[in-house]
């Protein structure tokens, strides 16, 4: 319900029904308007002027009782009894009329009373239940702030900039803490480091399960070319491709390739080179096989060898 109620518009005052122009010292109304302790009374539909003559009870739904001069005119802080309070509540009315006194030239001397109407005269007036209507920011700066009531905008201004500074150095002063204690703490959060958590772990498998592939592909493939001593440590091979693919690939390129499916060496010792082909070479290489030794072991009885 509206606190606050804007009773004359500022400057040149014009009303629907042609009458005025009026114009107003707004400092000299409020004086003559609240003299004495004065309050002004808010009735209905101008019930109190237009239903005198015919005995209607004019009660008051709300009492003015204080006025204040704005930079869009003169605003009245209304006190609403239960009545005035209900009609507020159930918006019966959109406007407030004032009565004023005025002079001959049209200069208004005195508000005398308002009246609560869906037909305001005046041009210019918030309405009652106008977004925001009647709310003096200047005194509710200067309450929030805790200044002196006579603070001009200057002390207003100064406040604040030091309000902002302050919470400036506080918000730097807390932000690891809230970063850590109150943001990831928020359900919102915990659900997304789950999410997270879920979908990292099925990258990773998935990773893990292409690089197994590729392992057991290039291994495999190794093994069908015939290199020496692999296909015994085949899932040692696999595995190390699987942690640094570049270094075993590179053990497995420089073992010797056993070539020919099948070859039956049956040779006595009188024969070239000691009875050894190159294959018979490349093996005892790898596995560091004195040739001698290997010759004398052959002499004398057929020796089957195939490639692994």
């Amino acid at each position: 319900m509206p606190e606050w109620v804007h009773l004359l518009p500022a400057g040149e005052i014009r009303t629907v029904d042609g009458r005025g122009p009026y114009r107003a010292s707004l400092q000299s109304v409020i004086a003559a308007s609240l003299a004495e302790g004065r309050k002004l009374p808010i009735d209905e539909c101008h019930v109190t002027d237009k239903g005198a003559a015919l005995g209607l009870a004019a009660p008051a739904r709300g009492w003015i009782v204080e006025l204040q001069s704005r930079e869009d005119g003169l605003w009245g802080r209304v006190e609403w009894n239960a009545s005035g309070r209900q009609l507020m509540e159930d918006k019966a009315y959109a406007g407030l009329s004032p009565v004023i006194l005025h002079s001959q030239g049209g200069d208004v001397l005195q508000v005398l009373r308002a009246s609560l109407t869906n037909t305001p005269n005046l041009q210019g007036l918030v309405a009652l239940h106008s977004e925001g209507q009647g709310m003096d920011w200047k005194a509710k700066l200067i309450e929030l702030l805790g200044l002196d009531s006579s603070a001009d905008d200057a002390a207003i201004e100064a406040a604040l900039a030091a309000k902002i500074e302050a919470a400036k150095s506080g918000a730097e002063g807390d932000k690891t803490a809230l970063c850590a204690a109150d943001v990831l703490a928020l359900p919102a959060v915990k659900a997304l480091q789950s999410e997270v958590a879920d979908l990292t772990g099925q990258l990773n498998s998935l990773r893990d399960d292409r690089s197994r592939s590729a392992a057991v592909t290039f291994v495999d493939a190794a093994i069908a070319e015939g290199r020496a001593g692999l296909k015994p440590m085949r899932d040692e091979y696999i595995a190390l491709h699987m942690q640094d693919a570049a270094r075993a690939e590179k053990l497995i390129g420089a073992m010797p390739r056993l070539s020919g499916a099948s070859v039956t060496a049956g040779f006595s010792p009188e024969q070239g080179g000691g009875g050894l082909d190159a294959t018979d070479r490349q093996v005892m290489a790898l596995f560091g096989v004195d040739e001698d030794a290997y010759a004398a072991g052959l002499t004398g009885r057929g020796h089957k060898k195939e490639a692994i």
